[in-house]
C-alpha cells in the first residue's frame, strides 16, 4: 500500500524519482583501487613506485603489480544485463534506491551458482543475476526469539532439499548446513537465502530489522493531497450540480417561468437580444440573489494551500522546490546556490550507499580486488572552479616549498581535479617556519 501512494501521488513520486535520477545521471564508472601493489605483502601505493619499501627493509624481494583488467570482464558483462528480463544494472539499482526511499526497505539478490568439484572440495560459487526483490516478498527469517540466523539451515549445494530447523550436516553430500537470513516467498513456496546473497538497507531508520517509510511520517498529508485531487476531479470533470442558481423573489412565479422560457427562446435566435424582464412584487418585497452552490479555487485558497503540503513533502527526502519545478523558487543566485548545494548533499547521501555498502558486497561476490565502482558526482564543476581549485592546490605546494619541504605530484598524467601533491621532510626556513 505505501508503495502504491508512493506511485500514484505525484507530490512524493516526483522528488523520489528525481533523487534517483541525479543519483545515476552520469552512470556508473571503474576505478582502480590502488596504482601499485606489491603481491608479496600486499601493500598498496597510490602512486608508481620502483620497489616495495615495506619487503625492502624486511630485505626480501618484491612484485609490484598493477591493477588487473581481467578482473573487470565478466562484471562488465552484468553491467548492460545482470538478469534474466534483460535489465541493466543501473536499472535494478534505480528500482532498489527507489524502494529505500518509499518504504526505508531495499532489497538487491545476489543469484549465485554453488558447485564443488567433489566432496571434499571447498564449495565455490558464481554469480548469475542480480534483481531487486519486491519489499512485500521478502523478510528477514527470525527464531521464536526473534534472532536471525538460527531457524533455518540448508547446504549450498543441495538447497532445495535439505532445509532443516537444525544444523546437522547434509544427508547428501555430508556438509555442514549454513543458517539463512532472509526467507523469500516465490511463487507461494519460501526460498531461503544467505546474508551474503541479499544487499538489505535502510536509510531514515536503520533498525536491527526493517525501517521506517518516511511516507507514514507525511501520511496525512498525502491522503489530503489524494482528496485534493478527487475534488478537482469531480469539480471539472463529474460535477452534475449547477454551479449557482438564481432566487427571485416574487408574487408571480408562473409569470416568471413564461418570462424565462420567453427570454430563452429569443437568445437562442439572436445572441444579441436584450431581455426585459418585469417582476411583480406585493409590498416592496421583491428581490433578486445569487446563490453559489461551489466556492471558487480562490475563495478556498486551493492553490497555496496544496503548495505548502507540496513543500512539506519534498523537504521529507531533502529536495528543494528548484527540483521540482517551482518558478517561484528561482529567485535569486544565493538562493539557487543554497538550493543546489542541498540536494547534492542528498545525493551525495544517496551515493555513499553504494559505495561503502552495495558494490563492495557485488565485487566481492565476483571476486574482484584491484577495481571498484563509483558514481561520479551529479554536479559537474564549472571551468572556472576547476582552474580555481587547482590554482589554490598549486599556490599551497609552493609555500610549502618555499618552506623547505620536499613536495612532489601525487600521480603523473591526471586531470585538473585529481592534481594532488605529498609533502615529505621538515621545514628548513626557520623565518617561513615561525612566521617571520
Amino acid at each position: 500500500d505505501i508503495l502504491t501512494m508512493a506511485m500514484t501521488i505525484e507530490e512524493i513520486r516526483s522528488p523520489i524519482s528525481r533523487i534517483v535520477s541525479e543519483v545515476f545521471r552520469r552512470g556508473i564508472e571503474w576505478k582502480p583501487k590502488f596504482v601499485m601493489k606489491c603481491s608479496i605483502c600486499a601493500t598498496e601505493y597510490e602512486e608508481a613506485v620502483n620497489e616495495c619499501e615495506v619487503c625492502k627493509k624486511k630485505g626480501q624481494q618484491s612484485e609490484l603489480l598493477e591493477p588487473d583488467e581481467q578482473q573487470k570482464i565478466r562484471p562488465d558483462q552484468f553491467l548492460d544485463d545482470c538478469n534474466i528480463w534483460d535489465q541493466s544494472l543501473i536499472e535494478v539499482l534505480k528500482v532498489f534506491l527507489f524502494d529505500i526511499n518509499a518504504i526505508d526497505d531495499g532489497f538487491l539478490y545476489i543469484v549465485k551458482e554453488y558447485f564443488a568439484l567433489n566432496d571434499e572440495a571447498p564449495v565455490m560459487s558464481k554469480v548469475l543475476e542480480i534483481r531487486r526483490l519486491h519489499p512485500a516478498t521478502i523478510e528477514i527469517d527470525l527464531d521464536t526469539q526473534e534472532r536471525p540466523k538460527n531457524a533455518h539451515f540448508f547446504c549450498l549445494i543441495h538447497r532445495n532439499e535439505s532445509v532443516a530447523t537444525s544444523q546437522e550436516s547434509c544427508p547428501k553430500c555430508n556438509r555442514e548446513k549454513v543458517p539463512a537470513m532472509y526467507k523469500y516467498m516465490y511463487r507461494g513456496a519460501p526460498v531461503f537465502l544467505l546474508d551474503s546473497e541479499v544487499i538489505h538497507h535502510s536509510k531514515f531508520a536503520p533498525d536491527e530489522l526493517y525501517g521506517f517509510s518516511p511516507i507514514l511520517t507525511i501520511f496525512e498529508k498525502a491522503l489530503s493531497l489524494r482528496g485534493m485531487d478527487s475534488f478537482l476531479y469531480r469539480y471539472f470533470f463529474e460535477r452534475k450540480v449547477p454551479a449557482s442558481m438564481v432566487m427571485v423573489f416574487t408574487d408571480s412565479p408562473e409569470e416568471l417561468r413564461k418570462q424565462s422560457e420567453h427570454i430563452a427562446a429569443r437568445t437562442r435566435g439572436d445572441p444579441n437580444y436584450v431581455p426585459l424582464i418585469a417582476v411583480s412584487s406585493k409590498n416592496n418585497r421583491g428581490r433578486v440573489e445569487l446563490v453559489r452552490l461551489f466556492n471558487t479555487l480562490q475563495e478556498m485558497e486551493y492553490l497555496p494551500v496544496r503548495q505548502e503540503i507540496r513543500e512539506r513533502i519534498a523537504a521529507i527526502w531533502g529536495v528543494t522546490p528548484a527540483w521540482q519545478g517551482s518558478p517561484e523558487a528561482f529567485g535569486g543566485l544565493s538562493t539557487q546556490t543554497t538550493q543546489l548545494t542541498v540536494m547534492s548533499r542528498v545525493v551525495e547521501d544517496d551515493q555513499n550507499i553504494f559505495h561503502n555498502k552495495v558494490f563492495p558486497t557485488l565485487l566481492d561476490s565476483f571476486g574482484v580486488t584491484d577495481w571498484t565502482l563509483q558514481l561520479p558526482q551529479p554536479e559537474e564543476k564549472a571551468e572556472s572552479t576547476r582552474i580555481a581549485f587547482a590554482q589554490q592546490r598549486v599556490s599551497v605546494a609552493n609555500t610549502l616549498i618555499q618552506m623547505g619541504f620536499k613536495v612532489k605530484i601525487k600521480a603523473k598524467e591526471v586531470g585538473l581535479d585529481d592534481l594532488e601533491f605529498i609533502v615529505s621532510g621538515e621545514a628548513q626556513n626557520p623565518q617561513a617556519r615561525f612566521g617571520g
